[in-house]
């Protein structure tokens, strides 16, 4: 669970820490994909560790970085996108950079522990009385069904919110698509530093209304 006792808070990271910006052809994505990469010796090790996780086999020639320097660009985290000091890395063959989060700044992130969850692009508001909190999700569209309301679980440093739907819609066969939905609650106390999970337990990212 979030460890929302820390002081300072972490991070939730929503981005991955490696974000590669797109691949020439399918070989060299599937060498990155893998892990196969190799570096100068005196490449920082713990930028090459993250380069290459998750390692597996590859029958194919490795990918080679050229050069590196640590820099900043933009991550997604939970309380709205940040610019982080990331390490800017050129491999051979690729034209765009490969941004790695610097290695340094993971005692102060945090991500949910070995459940594969992902953001799934679920956003929320949260009102300036702290308590009035909206979500934007992917969901049913209108023509089929409603949110009137949701169930909120306030738990400790973590608030989960399911929207509750309501079929609305004609008979099927109906199209199979999706819209953007959004449903309001208001907690019980202010939101505050707690973490917000949707319906499958993936964070949220939360702003606030000005």
């Amino acid at each position: 669970m979030f460890p929302g006792g820390q002081d300072p808070r972490p991070l939730v990271l929503l981005s991955p820490d490696v974000r590669p910006t797109g691949f020439p052809d399918g070989g060299t994505k599937l060498a990155f994909l893998r892990g196969a990469v190799d570096a100068p010796d005196d490449f920082p090790s713990d930028v090459l560790e993250a380069l290459r996780a998750p390692r597996s086999q590859h029958d194919g020639p490795s990918l080679m970085v050229t050069s590196a320097g640590l820099d900043e660009t933009e991550f997604a985290t939970d309380r709205g996108r940040r610019r982080l000091p990331a390490w800017r890395v050129l491999i051979a063959g690729i034209r765009g950079a490969i941004w790695v989060l610097d290695p340094a700044l993971r005692p102060r992130t945090w991500r949910p522990d070995g459940d594969g969850r992902r953001w799934h692009g679920a956003t929320a508001e949260v009102d300036t009385d702290g308590h009035t909190v909206t979500m934007r999700f992917t969901g049913t569209p209108r023509v089929y069904g409603d949110y009137p309301d949701a169930e909120v679980l306030e738990a400790g440093s973590a608030i989960a919110l399911m929207p509750v739907s309501v079929d609305i819609g004609p008979p099927r066969p109906r199209r199979l698509f999706a819209e953007q939905r959004e449903v309001t609650v208001m907690l019980t106390r202010s939101l505050g530093s707690r973490v917000l999970l949707d319906g499958t337990g993936s964070p949220v990212m939360v702003t606030s209304r000005s």
